[in-house]
C-alpha cells in the first residue's frame, strides 16, 4: 500500500511547515488528489492516522478533495472526463489525448481552528 509512504510523507510536510509558521495545533491537513493519481482515498486516510500516531499532528485529521480528471484531444480539441490514462476521444475517437486534470497531489492548506 504506497498510501502509507504518501501520508507519512504529507504529515513531514505539514509538521515542519506548521512550525515554520509557529502553529501550536493543526486542526486539519487540506489535500487535492487527482481520480487518476492512483491514490485510493480511504486508504490514504486510514494511513494518515498510522502516520500521525505520537506525533505533532496526533489529533489532527485529514481532508480529501478528489479533483475530477479532464482530457483534451488533439484532433478536435473536444474537451472530454477520461475513463482512464488511455482513452479515445468520445466525439472522433481520437487517441492522441493531453490529461489536463487527475493527476494530482498536494497539500492545499493546514487549519488550526484556534489560529496559532
Amino acid at each position: 500500500m504506497h498510501e502509507l509512504g504518501i501520508a507519512m510523507r504529507i504529515a513531514e510536510i505539514a509538521t515542519r511547515v506548521a512550525r515554520q509558521e509557529g502553529v501550536k495545533k493543526v486542526d486539519a491537513v487540506l489535500v487535492e488528489v487527482g481520480e487518476l493519481s492512483g491514490i485510493v482515498p480511504e486508504a490514504l486516510l486510514f494511513s494518515f492516522e498510522s502516520a500521525i500516531k505520537n506525533s505533532f499532528l496526533e489529533n489532527s485529521r485529514l481532508e480529501i478533495n478528489l479533483i475530477s480528471a479532464s482530457a483534451k484531444c488533439s484532433r478536435c480539441q473536444t474537451v472530454f472526463r477520461p475513463e482512464g490514462f488511455f482513452s479515445l476521444c468520445p466525439v472522433c475517437e481520437g487517441v492522441d489525448c493531453e490529461i489536463l486534470s487527475g493527476k494530482e497531489l498536494f497539500i492545499k492548506s493546514l487549519v488550526s481552528e484556534n489560529g496559532k
